[in-house]
């Protein structure tokens, strides 16, 4: 009788639905049905995966679009195995019988395996994605088109047969730092092979031309791309339309002469007094750059809180 007891087990829905919420698809494998388990778990991560990655194919705010269905599919596939689970425990006798796998050390096992195995695509992330690319902001050197805590949805989309890919003056791109290629950084591109960029305290010259304009008036209402006190800021016109730079009040700064090389673009930092960019090393090698910024898909401000108004900003 003992070893009756050890082989049927009654099958709790409540537990069924903790252990979804735990990891998707272990809820069916703890009412018996393997495949199903995989399938909820396979499905959780593929096609989230897929609207995030065909995000990119699409222009401005439809882009949005894609990752707000991203979402809703991680979600409704959370919420099916969960339901799924609770239905089927439910429907089961009380006398099931018990797989080989329907053990707590082996539940245990699969939520720390898997979970870790999760964090682990996310964090490497690069090398799964073929279309497009998530970027953490973590410095304020980008203030104010990003700031930190920001998740911008990069496109790796380079044309690599355009003359210097494809890339327009003004544009935000991911880029390998010179200095420790592991390490991926982003800026704005002010200088294409052949140029001859100048700094002369606060203005921008390229190819002889201006690009600094008119200062910006103080922004109210925008809270954190305020312009803080002691901060002037000016409107540049690259290529594809103005953008706003920051500089700090009595600040000490180089004036700068470069003809940026065959096969290299000189990059910025928008807040120009608190980033290392190529006036600290250099010029970045075309063959370098990893992929463009196109829109800010998520922010939380370091002190914490979700910064809603951010949510959907296009670069």
């Amino acid at each position: 009788m003992e070893e009756k007891k050890d082989k049927f087990r009654e099958r709790k829905p409540l537990f069924a639905v903790a252990l979804s919420f735990l990891l998707t698809g272990l809820g069916q494998v703890y009412n018996g049905k393997l495949r199903k388990g995989i399938l909820f778990f396979l499905a959780s991560f593929i096609l989230p995966f897929l609207f995030f990655q065909l995000s990119v194919l699409w222009p401005g705010q439809i882009l949005m679009v894609f990752l707000v269905l991203s979402l809703a599919a991680s979600l409704g596939i959370f919420i099916w195995a969960a339901r799924d689970a609770w239905k089927q425990a439910r429907r089961m006798e009380k006398n099931y019988r018990l797989k080989v796998y329907n053990r707590l050390s082996v539940y245990v096992l699969l939520i720390i395996v898997l979970n870790l195995f999760a964090s682990g695509l996310m964090v490497n992330g690069r090398k799964i994605c073929f279309f497009a690319l998530p970027y953490r902001m973590q410095t304020g050197s980008m203030a104010p088109a990003l700031l930190p805590g920001d998740w911008i949805m990069a496109d790796k989309r380079i044309d690599h047969a355009s003359k210097n890919l494809g890339l327009k003056r003004g544009e935000l791109v991911v880029f390998k730092y010179p200095r420790n290629k592991k390490i991926y950084f982003i800026k704005r591109v002010v200088g294409l092979p052949g140029d001859e960029i100048e700094l002369r305290g606060m203005e921008l010259y390229v190819n002889g031309k201006k690009w600094t304009s008119q200062e910006v008036p103080q922004l109210e209402g925008r809270g954190d791309e305020n312009i803080k006190k002691g901060t002037i800021a000016f409107y540049e016109k690259g290529d594809s339309g103005n953008y706003i730079v920051f500089y700090l009040q009595g600040a000490e700064r180089q004036d700068l002469s470069v003809s940026v090389p065959e096969g290299c673009c000189f990059v910025l930092g928008d807040n120009r007094d608190n980033s290392a960019d190529s006036r600290h090393w250099g010029n970045v090698p075309l063959d370098d750059i990893v992929s463009r910024a196109r829109l800010v898909y998520f922010s939380i401000a370091p002190e914490g809180g979700v910064r809603w108004g951010r949510i959907g900003k296009v670069l």
